[in-house]
C-alpha cells in the first residue's frame, strides 16, 4: 500500500509558530457602556471577514437612541488576553494581537485609552480601576496572563439618534486542530437598556473557497442564514468527547459571504467561527479514502509521500475544477468528487488552468 504521511498542519501566523495546544489571540466584543445607561441599541450591523489567512476584520455600525438630555458615558471595549503558544504582555500598551482599533461618534474620531484590569470589578461608580503592572502580583507576561484588556472611551450621546462606526483587526488563532477560530461575544449587547438588539445583521465573509463551522449557540436552524453566493450549508450534530462539542452549521463557500438578520434580538450566546485542519489518511488503489481540502490555503500545507498512483494524481491535478464545480465525465473522478462533501456541481463552468490561482496552477503542473 502505498501511503501518505499522516501530516500535522503547523499554522503560521505573523512569524508565530503554534505548539500543540495551539494559540488564541482574542476575542470580538460589543461595545458596552462602563456605567448603567438609558440609551438603547436600535440597529447594529456587525460585519466579520478574512483578511488574506492572516487575520480578521470586524467592523461595527450602530444607531443608539437616547430619549433623554445630551448626556456623556463612558464605553468600554473588553479584549481578553491572549492564551497558548503565545506572549500575552502588552505591545506599547496595547493589545499584542489587536490592531487598528478605531471608534468615531457622530462622524467624529474619538480619542480612547487601554486599562489592564483583573477582575469584573474594574468598574467603581463608571470609573476604570486599572491594575499597574509594575506592582500587580500575578503573571504579566508568557503564555498565560492574569488581566485583561479595555479600551475605553468617553462618549457625548446627543438627544435621540446616534451613529457609532468601529473597527478592529485580530490575528487569526489557530492549533493542531483548528485551522482558525474567532470568537465575538454577542452577549455584551443585553448590557444596554433596552437589553437587546432592535434591529441585528451579520456579515460574514471568510474568503472564496472556504470551509468552516458557526456553532449554534445564538440561533437554531441553518435557513436563518443566507449564502450570497456559490455556497451550501448543512446541520453538524456535536459530540461530547469530541473537538465539535456542539451542534453547528458546517458553510461551503466557493465565492460569497453569509448573512444572519434578526429583529428584536436577544442574544444568549456568543458567535464561535471555526475552520477544523485536514488531515491526509492512508489510501491504495483500489479504495480512495482521502479527503481532498476545499481551502486553497490547507492545499499549501499538505504533505505527501511520493509517488503516488496515476489515479491519485488525477485526482489531485483536477481538485482546483472541482473547487469550482466542473462536471466530470471521466468516472473514477466523477465517483470521488461527488462523494466529497464541498463539492457543488455546476454544468455551466468550463474548466481553463489559466483562470485559477498561481497556486493552484503550481498544484496543476506538480501533479501532471
Amino acid at each position: 500500500m502505498r501511503k501518505f504521511l499522516l501530516f500535522i498542519l503547523i499554522l503560521l501566523c505573523q512569524n508565530t509558530i503554534y505548539a500543540n495546544d495551539g494559540a488564541y489571540f482574542a476575542s470580538g466584543n460589543q461595545l458596552i457602556p462602563i456605567q448603567e445607561t438609558d440609551i438603547s441599541v436600535q440597529k447594529e450591523i456587525l460585519n466579520i471577514k478574512k483578511i488574506n489567512n492572516q487575520f480578521i476584520e470586524v467592523s461595527v455600525y450602530y444607531e443608539f437612541f437616547n430619549p433623554g438630555a445630551d448626556k456623556e458615558i463612558i464605553v468600554g471595549f473588553e479584549a481578553m488576553s491572549p492564551q497558548g503558544d503565545v506572549d500575552g504582555a502588552p505591545k506599547k500598551g496595547l493589545h499584542p494581537y489587536m490592531h487598528d482599533f478605531t471608534v468615531t461618534m457622530n462622524g467624529n474620531n474619538l480619542k480612547y485609552q487601554v486599562s489592564y484590569v483583573a477582575d469584573s470589578l474594574y468598574n467603581q461608580q463608571g470609573k476604570i480601576k486599572s491594575i499597574d503592572l509594575k506592582t500587580f502580583g500575578g503573571n504579566i507576561s508568557g503564555n498565560y496572563v492574569d488581566f485583561f484588556y479595555v479600551y475605553h472611551f468617553k462618549a457625548k450621546f446627543k438627544k435621540g439618534k446616534n451613529i457609532v462606526k468601529h473597527t478592529y483587526k485580530f490575528d487569526v488563532s489557530g492549533s493542531v486542530d483548528y485551522r482558525y477560530d474567532f470568537e465575538y461575544v454577542l452577549t455584551a449587547a443585553n448590557r444596554w437598556a433596552n437589553k437587546q438588539i432592535d434591529d441585528f445583521t451579520l456579515n460574514v465573509d471568510m474568503g472564496d473557497f472556504e470551509e468552516f463551522d458557526i456553532q449554534k449557540t445564538f440561533f437554531t436552524n441553518k435557513e436563518d442564514w443566507k449564502i450570497n453566493g456559490i455556497g451550501k450549508k448543512k446541520d453538524v450534530k456535536g459530540s461530547p468527547n469530541g473537538i465539535k462539542d456542539k451542534d453547528a452549521v458546517t458553510f461551503y463557500v466557493q465565492d460569497g459571504s453569509l448573512t444572519f438578520h434578526k429583529k428584536n434580538f436577544k442574544p444568549k450566546g456568543e458567535l464561535f467561527i471555526y475552520s477544523l485542519n485536514t488531515y491526509l489518511q492512508s489510501m491504495n488503489n483500489k479504495e480512495i479514502d482521502f479527503y481532498l481540502p476545499f481551502s486553497i490555503h490547507q492545499q499549501e500545507k499538505l504533505a505527501i509521500d511520493e509517488p503516488i498512483s496515476s489515479l491519485q494524481r488525477k485526482i489531485f491535478r483536477n481538485l482546483p475544477f472541482a473547487r469550482r464545480g466542473f462536471v466530470f465525465q471521466d468516472k473514477d473522478l466523477k465517483s470521488y468528487y461527488e462523494r466529497i462533501p464541498w463539492y457543488m456541481p455546476n454544468p455551466a463552468y468550463v474548466a481553463d488552468s489559466k483562470k485559477v490561482s498561481q497556486v493552484e496552477q503550481k498544484w496543476i503542473s506538480k501533479w501532471k
